[in-house]
């Protein structure tokens, strides 16, 4: 508490959370009509090509920092200087040695695959983006322990924009798969001049065996959990990637879509709790009040949003002309809602076993779902397609039943009773919609009513049952407002 006291992280908490939920509203919708356009104006394959190429070169930042830049985050005294450069040191070998390997690892792929010059200047953007990734780690691990997100926000505004808006351009003057390329040198630049703009620091290389040692002592095994991750995520993605081939993979991307726009609430979220929670490690009633918080707020989003975007869909695709090559995507979306919606209040559980030193049991618990993952994708994969990888996508995210049992131990914190509202909420919504959608025919009709009927009966819901909530959730507002 020395940095900062209770008070003023509560604030900063607050303020910070409703601040970027409230821009990650409008960095979603510039995300959701960009790939919207380049969905209709590229094609399946190259949608698949980018995001296969995407996810390999992910991998290496699961490699960039072993966890320093989590650790000088969760770090409870103040962070000196010298543990800033000797995280940036240890981070930028790192990232040297990860290049070579994958350039080393490329050239084989190349080869092997017959990959052409589109192909390599998506990896070579995507590793400049990497690059510059890891340039401005420390100026964002300082504004995360400072709560100070609006910078970080605007620092993704801007990246998000530029990228959209040079890819959509790009794209539409024919320029294909090679906008993703294009598109990825202009974000980096941006986004790195805007963060040191914006939040300068002392860069320089430093080594302190004394500083090493202190972080390691926490990054080391959180680390270790982003490997797991790794495992379960990046490298199960191309796995499925090279059973079911680029186009199939370019329709599962697209399925992912929608669902990943819900989890930018549970994101905006989780990047303020971690440090938040750290800072409350001590005051664990004070702890798991601002949990319930944060899962109940979570909840009031995605669970509406994930039904929306599952009933939405279908109208959509057959609204746009030329638009109905995604059709194939939409009973694999389906599944990526439902996960998605199990996925957002048990993913802050876990954010929260960090935050307070649980490190071995999140790692227990990546590594039960990362053993599912590998049994049950190629399985579901090659017996059912595309179709099967959701499916079991969606048997895998069941499993977290147990770190609600694991939450409820640690911190006495009952997920029915949090999400409870939120859920029958957005059933009477899927209800209401649903029976709306059986007597109408017209796809703008069902498009437009859809929303409509969603965003009144899910309203009406909460304006019954959960006046309170709103009324502070109102209140908050209305002080972040008098800060300003």
């Amino acid at each position: 508490m020395a940095e900062i006291d209770l008070q003023e992280i509560k604030h900063k908490t607050t303020s910070s959370v409703i601040f970027l939920s409230l821009r990650n509203i409008g960095i979603q919708l510039v995300s959701f009509v960009g790939f919207f356009i380049l969905t209709i104006l590229l094609g399946t394959g190259d949608v698949g090509l980018f995001a296969i190429v995407a996810e390999s070169v992910g991998i290496l930042g699961y490699f960039s920092d072993v966890g320093l830049a989590a650790a000088l985050i969760q770090k409870k005294d103040k962070v000196k200087k010298v543990d800033l450069q000797t995280t940036f040191f240890i981070q930028q070998v790192l990232v040297f040695l990860c290049l070579i390997a994958i350039g080393i690892a490329y050239r084989h792929i190349s080869i092997s695959k017959s990959y052409g010059p589109r192909e390599t200047w998506i990896f070579i953007s995507l590793c400049f983006s990497f690059v510059v990734a890891s340039l401005k780690t420390i100026p964002s691990v300082l504004l995360e322990r400072k709560l100070n997100f609006k910078i970080i926000s605007t620092v993704d505004i801007s990246e998000n924009l530029s990228f959209y808006l040079i890819a959509v351009v790009f794209a539409f003057f024919g320029f294909g798969a090679y906008s993703y390329a294009i598109a990825t040198f202009v974000r980096s630049f941006v986004g790195l001049i805007i963060m040191y703009r914006l939040s300068p620091w002392p860069i320089g290389f430093s080594f302190s065996k004394r500083s090493v040692k202190e972080l390691f002592k926490f990054g080391i095994p959180y680390q270790l959990n982003t490997f797991i991750s790794l495992a379960k995520d990046r490298l199960s993605n191309l796995l499925v990637a090279g059973i079911i081939g680029r186009e199939n993979f370019g329709i599962l991307s697209w399925a992912q879509k929608g669902p990943k726009i819900c989890l930018s609430f549970m994101d905006a979220i989780m990047k303020v709790t971690f440090p938040t929670f750290s800072r409350l490690q001590d005051r664990k009633d004070i702890l798991k009040k601002s949990l319930e918080k944060s899962i109940y707020f979570i909840a009031i989003f995605v669970f509406p949003a994930s039904v929306g975007i599952a009933l939405v869909a279908p109208s959509l695709i057959n609204i746009i002309p030329k638009y109905t090559k995604w059709l194939p995507a939409v009973i694999p979306l389906y599944f990526y809602c439902a996960n998605v919606a199990i996925a957002s209040i048990t993913s802050p559980l876990t954010n929260a076993f960090n935050a307070v030193g649980k490190i071995t049991t999140t790692t227990k618990l990546m590594i039960m779902w990362t053993v599912l993952t590998w049994v049950l994708f190629p399985y579901f994969t090659v017996k059912y397609g595309y179709v099967g990888t959701s499916i079991a996508t969606l048997l895998v995210g069941s499993s977290s039943i147990i770190v609600w049992v694991l939450a409820k131990k640690i911190f006495d914190f009952n997920i029915i009773k949090t999400v409870y509202h939120p859920f029958l909420a957005s059933i009477f919504m899927m209800i209401s919609i649903m029976a709306f959608q059986k007597n109408v025919t017209d796809n703008w009709v069902t498009f437009i009513g859809t929303i409509l009927i969603g965003v009144l009966t899910f309203s009406v819901y909460n304006l019954f049952f959960c006046r309170k909530e709103i009324i502070w959730f109102w209140d908050q507002l209305k002080c972040l407002k008098n800060k300003k």
